[in-house]
């Protein structure tokens, strides 16, 4: 948590400052984790971002049926052991586990961002991690193409897990986890994935 507001009053610093430096590395106390940060990337994203959330406040929320559809029966062979969708203040969400055995699995999570409330979460939760890259002796966060769009790739060593974060349609914020999975699998659970939305 230290380390988190570290990184936002130096990013806000940096940007007051102009720093000439596109590049600001951080460690935490006990060196055993790195924050490198892309401070004109940032700055440029932030207009980008903007913008975005601008037209997402002006589009409907999508209903709960509309969701459900987002969640197949099966995906990459594995059959889908709980699910669950909802609308809560102002924006869409659902969620799916699809587990194979007591210790892998798929963790399915889809946000629609419309709205003024969806377009708060795809501020905070998209953009705060984009064009930002943290390692340590736990894992990873760094921000990757993915079907020729940007996305935020994660690894954390506890249980094994890699995570997939990705803008589908303009609007749907998607979340794949793979525990005790491949990276390759969980990119190819991404791209086997339709969304109807209309």
């Amino acid at each position: 948590m230290k380390l988190i507001l570290i990184i936002l009053v130096t990013g806000i610093c940096l940007f007051a400052c102009k720093s000439k430096s596109d590049q600001t590395t951080l460690k935490s106390e006990d060196g055993k984790t790195t924050v490198t940060m892309n401070t004109s990337k940032m700055e440029a994203g932030a207009n980008e971002m903007q913008k975005k959330m601008e037209e997402l406040k002006k589009l409907e929320p999508l209903t709960t049926d509309q969701v459900k559809s987002f969640f197949p029966e099966n995906l990459m062979g594995i059959k889908r052991s709980s699910f669950n969708a909802n609308s809560m203040m102002g924006f869409s969400m659902g969620e799916a586990e699809y587990r194979e055995n007591d210790s892998t699995k798929l963790k399915l999570s889809v946000y629609d961002v419309a709205g003024e409330a969806g377009s708060g979460i795809y501020g905070l939760q998209f953009w705060g991690a984009m064009n930002m890259q943290s390692e340590s002796d736990d894992g990873y966060t760094k921000t990757i193409e993915f079907n020729g769009k940007k996305a935020i790739e994660k690894f954390d060593a506890s249980d094994h897990s890699y995570d997939l974060m990705y803008m589908a349609h303009d609007r749907l914020m998607v979340n794949i986890t793979g525990v005790n999975t491949t990276l390759d699998l969980v990119k190819q659970a991404a791209n086997r994935l339709h969304f109807d939305v209309k």
